[in-house]
């Protein structure tokens, strides 16, 4: 009966994809990081085939450290371009590119995720770091996305004059104050359909989880009115607000929650601690916004 039951609803997950519209291609939930470090440049698709842009995101780490192949497959490229080394690896229709590397690996050779693949090189960004991108053929495709376990999110090239909202990729180093970020550290899964890490099926994902080491005080970007302070199997400990600027966010898998319900908070004001309760793999923050009963990628109105 459970197995009936795991059936129709994978089925049923494929039929709203179908419908709705919604990517179908999934993120395989074996993809590892790169290397270990925050993002320190989010990921920003050119508008045109040779426009202005970022095609991947900068992952910040020292010199020397190991990078690693972020799943299963083929090392397909090896060399220099424009003065910079890099480390091409295929994964079925999706490539990897890791630059700037001094490599260990040769063309043609097997790797598996995880496996070092070479070291990080200094001179990519004003402090060193590992430029990651990932593609289907000619599209690139969101690291972060792809990284996380969610859907994939094809990104096409758009005709000049096409206006993109531009969108936080991930945490910067400004939480802690009012506008900013509730806690700092890399999405490690975005907004949309994914494969449940836990529940093993389609799910659609209604906020962002951000990493950061369990005890880390997490605090609220604007100021409002907290409508919950509780705990449930899947949110653990979690807290909702009701915003100033008709924006309710909800913080979830919390350790500890700071505040009780009703209690007025401004923006920038600790509301709870980093944990890894409810339905959690890792220390990480479950972060989610809605307007008016819609939920909407947190991203769009983070600086």
């Amino acid at each position: 009966m459970k197995q009936i039951l795991r059936v129709l609803i994978v089925a049923l997950s494929a039929g709203i994809l179908a419908v709705t519209g919604a990517p179908r291609a999934l993120a395989d939930p074996g993809h590892v990081w790169p290397i270990s470090g925050p993002v320190v440049r989010g990921y920003d698709p050119p508008q045109t085939s040779y426009g202005a842009g970022h095609r991947g995101i900068d992952i910040g780490a020292a010199a020397g450290t190991p990078v690693v192949s972020a799943a299963d497959g083929v090392v397909t490229f090896v060399g220099v371009i424009a003065g910079v080394s890099m480390v091409t690896v295929t994964h079925g229709d999706v490539r990897t590119t890791y630059q700037p590397v001094a490599p260990t690996v040769s063309t043609g050779q097997t790797v598996t995720a995880g496996q070092t693949i070479g070291t990080l090189q200094p001179g990519h960004g004003t402090t060193t770091s590992l430029h990651f991108g990932v593609l289907q053929g000619d599209t690139y495709l969101d690291p972060l996305s792809w990284l996380g376990g969610q859907a994939t999110q094809r990104v096409r090239l758009l005709p000049d004059g096409t206006a993109v909202p531009a969108i936080a990729r991930a945490a910067p180093e400004n939480s802690g104050i009012a506008g900013g970020w509730p806690v700092s550290g890399p999405v490690t899964s975005g907004y949309g359909w994914r494969y449940h890490p836990i529940l093993h099926r389609l799910a659609f994902h209604d906020g962002i989880d951000i990493g950061a080491p369990c005890g880390t005080p997490v605090t609220t970007p604007w100021p409002g009115t907290v409508v919950t302070a509780a705990t449930s199997s899947s949110l653990g400990n979690y807290v909702v607000v009701a915003n100033s600027n008709g924006i309710t966010s909800t913080y979830a898998h919390l350790s500890a929650i700071s505040v009780r319900a009703s209690a007025k908070v401004s923006g920038g004001q600790q509301i709870g601690l980093v944990g890894t309760t409810g339905l959690s793999t890792g220390c990480h923050l479950h972060f989610a916004t809605a307007r008016n009963g819609v939920g909407f990628d947190p991203r769009t109105v983070l600086p």
